[in-house]
């Protein structure tokens, strides 16, 4: 749930991953070198900007519920501290027993956070990434590019703007291309 907001920075390690792995050690070192701006296409491609939006109301829908039993337990707490003098030694157990159940519930909806924020972020960011990468490798082939990498996840020092294929994926995503 520590997640920022929608980082394409793993689309770097998917089309890395995708596009090394059919160049092998017998390619030709002839072939140029491209690069995507996938923080641009987060930012310009509205399927991506409205998937981050979805995500973060999820995200946020989350944390209200962890605020919200964060406050039930609170408030147990601060119950069974003030009637702690009245109340007697049954009905004291009683609430210690109904507050230990609460935060065992508590513990238990906390540990699984996470894996609820990365089933909803595969499904919300995942088709968006698959369709990236499968437009990057159609232009990787048909232009013939050796290795094509994402300039939002490695640090660029300088890019001849003939190697950026941002508006070309662009391009593609609003055609539906896949």
């Amino acid at each position: 749930m520590r997640r920022n907001k929608l980082v394409f920075g793993l689309v770097a390690l998917v089309l890395v991953a995708g596009v090394l792995a059919p160049v092998g050690a017998s390619a030709s070192v002839d072939k140029p070198l491209a690069v995507i701006d996938t923080q641009r296409i987060a930012e310009e491609y509205e399927a991506a900007k409205d998937a981050q939006e979805q995500y973060q109301k999820f995200l946020e829908g989350l944390q209200q519920e962890v605020d919200q039993r964060e406050k039930e337990l609170t408030d147990m707490a601060e119950e069974i501290e003030s009637q702690k003098m009245l109340l007697g030694e049954d009905a004291l157990a009683t609430k210690m027993q109904q507050f230990e159940q609460k935060k065992a519930e508590y513990f238990q909806f906390h540990e699984g956070i996470d894996q609820k924020a990365e089933a909803e972020y595969k499904t919300r960011i995942s088709p968006i990434l698959d369709q990236i990468k499968t437009i990057v490798e159609r232009i990787g082939k048909e232009k013939g590019y050796g290795l094509i990498i994402d300039a939002a996840a490695v640090s660029v020092l300088y890019l001849d703007p003939d190697f950026d294929l941002t508006n070309d994926v662009l391009a593609a995503l609003a055609r539906g291309d896949e």
